[in-house]
C-alpha cells in the first residue's frame, strides 16, 4: 500500500508539472524542477505565492480556487507557554501581516520574511536582514526593535526557525546519536521558492546535506516536524491529500502557524 501511494503521489506530482512547468515562474532565470517525491512543491511550476497563517485566528483554512493548487504546511515552532487566551505561541520572532504577534528572539538564525507583494519570500540570517535598503541585526534590543516597526508598518509576515542552508552551503554539523525522523525544508533557490521533504527519518545535518545535494538551495529553513507535523495538499474540485501526520481537525489549539503556498 505504500508503493501504491507513492505512486499516486508521483503521479500526481506528474500532472501538476504538465499543467503548471511552463509558468511565468519557469522563466525566472534558473532552471525550474520537476516534481518529485521529495520536492512536494516549487514556487516555479505556476504563479507561487506565499503568506503566513496565525492559529487559530486564520482557521478555517482557507479553500482554494477554480485556478489554484494551496500547500499547507507548519510554519515556525510552538512554545509550551501559551499566549493570550490560552493560545498557542510561536517561539521566537513573529509578525503577521504587520500584526506583531512575538517580539522576543529566539536563539535561532532564520528569518523567514513574506510580503507585502504576494509572491514575496525571503530567507535571512537573523544578523543580517534586509528591508527597504537598511541591514538589521536583531540581536541588540534597539535593532530588533526598529525592524519590527518597519516590518509592521510595511505590513510584512515574519517568522524565526533554525536556517540549515547558507549561500548555497549546509550550516550544520553532524551531532553523535543526533535524532532521526522526517524533516520539511522551506528554501529558495535560483528559480524561486519550494519544499522539500525527507522520503525517511533523517538527522538535521543529514536533511540538510541531502537538501543541497538534491537542489542547490541557496538559503533553507527548517520547519516543524515531529507531533506537529502538518501538510496538506489541495486543488479546487479533488480532495485534499494528507503528507504529514495530522489532521485539519487535530491543529486548533496545537500549532501557532500555518504557511499556506498557493500556485495559479
Amino acid at each position: 500500500m505504500i508503493r501504491c501511494a507513492a505512486n499516486r503521489a508521483l503521479a500526481l506530482f506528474a500532472a501538476l508539472f504538465a499543467v503548471c512547468g511552463t509558468g511565468a515562474g519557469a522563466m525566472a532565470g534558473g532552471v525550474c524542477p520537476e516534481p518529485s517525491a521529495a520536492l512536494i512543491f516549487h514556487s516555479c511550476w505556476g504563479q507561487g505565492s506565499a503568506q503566513l497563517l496565525l492559529l487559530p485566528e486564520d482557521l478555517p483554512l482557507p479553500e482554494p480556487d477554480d485556478l489554484s493548487l494551496s500547500l499547507l504546511v507548519t510554519g515556525g515552532y510552538t512554545g509550551r507557554v501559551p499566549r493570550n487566551e490560552g493560545r498557542p505561541a510561536p517561539v521566537g520572532l513573529m509578525i503577521r501581516k504587520g500584526e506583531v504577534v512575538g517580539r522576543n528572539i529566539a536563539r535561532m538564525d532564520g528569518i523567514l520574511v513574506l510580503g507585502p507583494e504576494p509572491g514575496a519570500l525571503r530567507l535571512e540570517r537573523r544578523s543580517s536582514v534586509d528591508l527597504d535598503g537598511r541591514r538589521y541585526d536583531l540581536s541588540p534590543l534597539e535593532q530588533r526593535s526598529a525592524f519590527i516597526a518597519a516590518a509592521s508598518a510595511a505590513g510584512l509576515s515574519v517568522v524565526q526557525s533554525h536556517l540549515l542552508v547558507i549561500d548555497g552551503k549546509a550550516d550544520t554539523r553532524a551531532v553523535e546519536d543526533a535524532p532521526r525522523s522526517r524533516r520539511r525544508i522551506l528554501f529558495t533557490d535560483a528559480a524561486g521558492f519550494g519544499v522539500w521533504q525527507s522520503r525517511g527519518p533523517l538527522t538535521l545535518d543529514a536533511a540538510a546535506r541531502r537538501l543541497v545535494s538534491e537542489r542547490a538551495p541557496l538559503m533553507a529553513l527548517n520547519l516543524d516536524m515531529g507531533s506537529y507535523d502538518f501538510c496538506l495538499r489541495r486543488r479546487a474540485g479533488q480532495a485534499a491529500e494528507r503528507c504529514g501526520a495530522l489532521t485539519p481537525q487535530q491543529i486548533d489549539g496545537k500549532l501557532s502557524s500555518v504557511i499556506l503556498l498557493n500556485l495559479r
